[in-house]
């Protein structure tokens, strides 16, 4: 896996908007700042059960940074619109092309189930 990690992203490798299903959306900024909108609540870590919505929009700092296996954009939302407090997640980056996934065009994306299994991809507007 280590090949994976041989390719270097920077932050402006990431800046813009990110176009996921059911029109969920992630707007990354160059000031470290970000929005996102209809994001499903079970990647927020955020109870379902006692929630009016399964999605929530919100927005906070985002960093991009190496994971284990991935490249990594750490989302630390100050607020949601379903609670009063925030959730803090990875979204995982990868290429649409390569042995690894690791060239580019990127897309962002999170495990829908268990890690292996389908991707909710996030690709560039």
């Amino acid at each position: 896996m280590q090949a994976c990690m041989n390719i270097r992203l920077e932050e402006k490798d990431m800046v813009g908007t990110w176009r996921g299903p059911d029109s969920s959306e992630i707007h990354l900024e160059m000031n470290g700042s970000f929005s996102a909108r209809y994001i499903p609540v079970k990647f927020g870590f955020i109870p379902s059960d006692t929630l009016n919505s399964d999605k929530f929009d919100g927005a906070g700092k985002w960093l991009l940074r190496k994971g284990e296996t991935n490249w990594e954009v750490y989302l630390d939302f100050d607020h949601v619109t379903i609670n009063k407090s925030g959730c803090a997640f990875p979204v995982l980056v990868a290429g649409e092309n390569g042995l690894f996934d690791n060239i580019p065009p990127w897309y962002l994306f999170m495990w829908e189930d268990e890690e292996g299994g389908d991707r909710y991809k996030f690709k560039r507007k």
